[in-house]
């Protein structure tokens, strides 16, 4: 039971943390480099 319990909330803490840097990450990306950087590798 206790492998478990240490299972799921290991999971969580990941799933969290995983969430947290993704959303990070698209709070601070400047928006306007980040298109023309894509538009520029399109071509």
């Amino acid at each position: 039971m206790k492998a478990e319990t240490f299972l799921l909330k290991t999971f969580f803490v990941a799933a969290v943390l995983t969430c947290v840097l993704t959303l990070g990450a698209m709070v601070t990306t400047d928006p306007t480099h980040a298109t023309t950087t894509l538009i520029a590798s399109a071509r």
